[in-house]
């Protein structure tokens, strides 16, 4: 993958982890109310700050010319602790259901997976051409 195609697959998968969460967002308020849906809505934020993490750690230990440091190892597991502390104190100050909140989480799962999907596709598509 290049340069350029691997920036075009980050700033997509960024795009579908907003459009998932804001139609989380929307879906959420329709069926549950205003505070489940900003407890989703910090699940999301959550979501985009632990994509932003994963990228910023994984290209801060791969290999080449920039010096490794090893807290930066640590960082990629403490990420998790990190998002449980936030999704505790946003159910614990909004009182809303941990449901709300682990969903809105996984926004950026989603979008990585649709945007797999997606790749494949293009990948078989551009194969047949």
């Amino acid at each position: 993958m290049t340069g350029e195609e691997l920036a075009q697959s980050l700033r997509r998968m960024y795009r579908l982890t907003a459009i998932f969460g804001g139609i989380g967002f929307v879906s959420c308020f329709c069926l549950r109310g205003a505070r489940e849906a900003m407890g989703f809505l910090v699940g999301v934020g959550g979501s985009f700050g632990n994509l932003w993490l994963f990228n910023w750690l994984s290209r801060s230990i791969a290999p080449g010319e920039r010096q490794q440091k090893p807290w930066q190892a640590s960082l990629f597991i403490g990420r998790y602790f990190g998002l449980f502390l936030i999704g505790y104190a946003t159910v614990k100050a909004l009182d809303v259901s941990p449901l709300a909140v682990v969903l809105g989480l996984l926004a950026s799962t989603v979008a990585i997976l649709a945007s797999s999907i997606l790749d494949l596709i293009r990948g078989l598509r551009g194969t047949r051409s």
